[in-house]
């Protein structure tokens, strides 16, 4: 990449590098401090935290590009509007190495986060309840901590492109052991390493030839800001930033339909948004989701030509739109 490339990008972020940044300690891991990004964070507010999935931290949520930033698009709604870095994940950076040959950050661990997160927000706002919003890997965080612990605590509840427990045969050879088919690749250890090649053809799996639904900007965005994130990703090259495995083995479990959390027991309204062509998140999975849920208040939205990242995509304006009318409704 040329010098005129690489300054010309970091000038673009600038212009849109609004957030602020918060460090809560953790309860659950000694000298983790998770990282918090926030737009209009007024305590005066009503705070919305959005969870990630499995590979793009909170950045998803705050590419600096203005037709794809959902955490701003949130704030002009009128809420205060954060982001958590699930340890590992982001600026969330543990004190002390996982162990290298066993996946970090599992599900039952990134939901210690989110609490942790959800009491910060609730002393800081003074709220009892807080909305919640998971994508992807997060919809089951985000679902597992509205089933339990969180309870109590989570007023309103969006999973986009939510996963539930459908058998996924194309994720399933992904992770799967070379050796043994029916078992998880060992090969996964703490972290995998993400370049922006790897972005490209990952979102591109998601795109129907010759369909144009997202801008290369946005993508370039995304890279580099997560990169940004992570300190060591200027020792690869090509440069790249860490993402942590835990997320890959609980996949590996929900796609071989273990589910990790019960859905009945999830009671407030809750909002299912996905892309038509989003293959990770399948249709019929959501649907057997929406049918499962506890929620009296329970709805499914889905938003044609969009895959996987739709909420980055040229139809992010849409999830916005419809997800922020979802949040700013009164409890019935």
């Amino acid at each position: 990449m040329s010098e005129t490339v690489t300054q010309s990008r970091a000038s673009g972020r600038r212009v849109h590098e609004l957030a602020r940044s918060h460090f809560i300690d953790s309860s659950n891991e000694a000298g983790l401090r998770l990282h918090l990004r926030a737009r209009a964070d007024d305590p005066d507010r009503a705070p919305v935290l959005f969870v990630h999935g499995a590979t793009y931290a909170s950045r998803l949520y705050d590419i600096p590009h203005r037709r794809a930033n959902w955490l701003e698009a949130t704030a002009q709604a009128g809420f205060a509007a954060y982001a958590l870095d699930i340890r590992g994940f982001g600026r969330s950076h543990p004190a002390n190495a996982p162990a290298p040959d066993r996946p970090y950050a599992r599900a039952e661990q990134a939901v210690c986060d989110i609490g942790d997160a959800v009491a910060w927000l609730r002393e800081r706002h003074g709220a009892e309840r807080i909305r919640l919003v998971g994508g992807s890997w997060g919809s089951i965080t985000s679902a597992t901590y509205a089933s339990t612990a969180g309870r109590a605590h989570v007023e309103r509840l969006v999973l986009y492109a939510p996963i539930f427990a459908e058998r996924n045969e194309g994720w399933l050879s992904f992770l799967a052991d070379p050796q043994e088919p029916a078992c998880f690749d060992p090969a996964f250890g703490a972290y995998r390493l993400i370049d922006e090649e790897q972005t490209r053809l990952r979102w591109d799996e998601e795109c129907p030839a010759g369909q144009q639904w997202r801008e290369d900007a946005v993508l370039a965005m995304l890279f580099e800001t997560s990169a940004d994130d992570d300190p060591q990703s200027v020792n690869h090259k090509p440069r790249a930033f860490r993402a942590p495995n835990g997320a890959l083995a609980d996949l590996w479990a929900v796609f071989n339909e273990r589910p990790l959390y019960d859905p009945a027991a999830i009671s407030c309204p809750t909002l299912l948004v996905r892309g038509s062509a989003d293959a990770t998140s399948a249709r019929s999975d959501a649907l057997a989701l929406l049918d499962h849920l506890g929620s009296t208040d329970k709805r499914y939205v889905e938003i044609a030509n969009g895959g996987h990242f739709l909420s980055a995509e040229r139809r992010a304006p849409q999830v916005f739109a419809t997800v922020n009318a979802f949040l700013a409704e009164a409890i019935r």
